[in-house]
């Protein structure tokens, strides 16, 4: 990677995140990573609001980057004449930004619902979030296009009390897909729909968003999720710091990252079709993805012709069995690349390929990265 060209003197970042986020380490990781490379300094601020910019005047830094920057600390900036990278949508317009790209998110979560035969569609999120009105915005303008309604609601942060959320859910249509703000309120979302004696997934299923693999998996049932390139977030602030720091014209002030795709559990995994003999087929598929099967087996286990399958499967969901099955299996493919215990040739026979050169070409095929891409953009 070119690197652009330094004074003699190592410059001095101020990187106001908090760790205690698991996104925000992620961040961290990517923001290390370039720095490191420059011989730069980086200098860790915890704190936040007004705090964080007392300790940003303090330290004197020659730029920042921070997690959501506020008007304390972009007024820090403007004080001390540094340019300012903001790696999430704040609550205060930032002219540099590296954030979600929310209107692919959205795209792709009605790509997943429908996937699963929903018809009805909704987004939860968070009450004076600017980030939740933007995915919420997102949503509604994708179901627009393809002229369908949302439904949508906002909740207070923190731990209130579940009756709102309760009530909100009981007078949605059903089954519907929910797309929630992130995964600590989707837990939230599940722990309602339980009081309310929802269905999850086959009357509300649902998708969080950042992956947080310990939420997820205390979530009852596990929560599916939008895995983020979060260490990809920090990666590029930090490269965008040093353009704006050393006079460069920055092409895309404003960049927005793609979700790296769902990592599916139980509060989506489902399919709302009538036709038995098509849940029967994508229940096998679910279950043998990672062996080597195709088509021809599944028609086998299931004492049907391949053409009926085909047929079937396409009226109930508009695809083949054959789109399914590699749909899983990318799904599969995603899921096991974030455990960097596993190599790629591991991963992909574990998931049904002969080859890691075979398996390689339909990861790019499918997502546009190589393997080795995707772990790196997930900072494993």
């Amino acid at each position: 990677m070119a690197m652009p060209t330094l004074s003699s003197r190592a410059k001095s970042i101020a990187v106001c995140i908090d760790t205690r986020d698991g996104g925000a380490r992620h961040r961290l990781q990517g923001i290390v990573q370039y720095l490191r490379r420059l011989g730069w300094r980086m200098m860790l601020v915890r704190q936040s609001g007004k705090a964080a910019a007392m300790d940003v005047a303090r330290l004197a830094p020659d730029g920042i980057i921070a997690y959501v920057a506020d008007r304390w600390l972009v007024n820090a900036a403007k004080q001390l004449s540094v340019p300012l990278v903001d790696t999430a949508v704040g609550e205060v317009a930032v002219s540099l930004t590296v954030s979600l790209d929310n209107d692919a998110l959205s795209h792709l979560a009605l790509a997943h619902f429908r996937q699963i035969g929903l018809k009805y569609f909704g987004y939860c999120g968070v009450t004076g979030r600017v980030t939740s009105e933007q995915r919420e915005a997102s949503l509604a303008a994708c179901l627009k296009h393809h002229a369908l309604p949302t439904f949508s609601e906002a909740v207070s942060e923190g731990e209130s009390g579940l009756e709102p959320l309760v009530n909100w859910l009981k007078k949605l249509p059903k089954p519907i897909g929910l797309l929630v703000f992130d995964d600590k309120l989707g837990e939230r979302v599940l722990t309602a729909c339980r009081s309310a004696e929802i269905s999850v997934p086959h009357q509300v299923a649902v998708i969080g968003i950042g992956n947080d693999e310990l939420m997820c998996e205390v979530s009852h049932p596990t929560l599916s999720s939008f895995s983020l390139p979060s260490a990809r977030f920090g990666l590029e602030a930090a490269k965008m710091l040093t353009q704006a720091m050393t006079g460069k014209k920055i092409k895309t002030p404003h960049l927005k990252i793609q979700p790296t795709g769902i990592v599916t559990r139980g509060s989506t995994d489902m399919v709302a079709v009538e036709d038995e003999l098509v849940k029967a087929a994508i229940q096998f598929v679910r279950a043998q993805a990672g062996n080597a099967i195709g088509v021809k087996q599944v028609a086998q286990a299931l004492n049907i012709s391949r053409r009926t399958l085909d047929r079937r499967f396409a009226t109930a969901l508009n695809r083949t069995i054959g789109d399914e099955l590699k749909r899983v299996r990318l799904q599969l493919a995603q899921a096991r690349l974030s455990d960097d215990s596993q190599s790629i040739s591991e991963v992909a026979r574990s998931c049904g390929y002969s080859t890691a050169s075979a398996f390689s070409r339909a990861f790019y095929k499918n997502t546009g990265r190589w393997p080795s891409e995707y772990r790196r953009e997930l900072g494993r």
